[in-house]
């Protein structure tokens, strides 16, 4: 009896944290009204090929830009603001948490966005998550503007002295030499 309190106590702890940690909802997305295709997923199975195009279209961008994305890490697609709040969402057009996935807020569907996100998966991947979060913002978001072809116009002005530092120090780097610049900044 003591064992099945305990399975049942530890049972509704996991789903207590479930329900308030939001970015767990990426380890199953599918209790939030979300289906997943391979990497892609969405609230609204009427827009699974636009998501799948944007989430394409990044990868292909980068890929010209020599940069290799070894990693297909999990992006939503919401379509609503219930469903990006659920992921952990907030005022922001998107966010990326390391090791779970990324978050497209539904006003976002764009792809220099996704390609926005990519980045810091990137930065996640190969300088490690806390490093990254370690880094001066104008690394971490100067970067991540700089390889994601958004327009001037949608970038909000305080990103913009960000953007030409990073353009500075990056200057003619590869992204291999950049981001092997980059585990030395402090």
């Amino acid at each position: 009896m003591k064992k099945i309190i305990l399975l049942s106590a530890a049972i509704l702890i996991l789903i207590a944290a479930f329900m308030a940690i939001k970015p767990l909802q990426f380890l199953l997305p599918t209790f939030v009204g979300v289906k997943c295709h391979n990497a892609v997923c969405i609230d609204d199975p009427n827009r699974l090929e636009t998501a799948q195009s944007l989430y394409a279209a990044a990868l292909q961008n980068l890929q010209s830009k020599g940069i290799a994305t070894p990693l297909n890490p999990r992006f939503v697609y919401c379509s609503t603001a219930e469903c990006y709040k659920a992921f952990g969402g907030g005022n922001e057009r998107a966010i990326s948490f390391p090791f779970l996935g990324a978050v497209i807020a539904p006003e976002s569907w764009q792809v220099y966005i996704t390609q926005h996100e990519f980045v810091h998966w990137l930065q996640f991947t190969e300088l490690g998550a806390i490093a990254t979060m370690r880094k001066q913002e104008w690394f971490r978001e100067g970067m991540a503007y700089y390889f994601s072809d958004a327009p001037v116009a949608d970038i909000p002005p305080h990103y913009l002295p960000m953007i030409e530092r990073y353009q500075q120090w990056h200057g003619e780097k590869s992204w291999s030499e950049a981001i092997t610049e980059a585990k030395n900044l402090h």
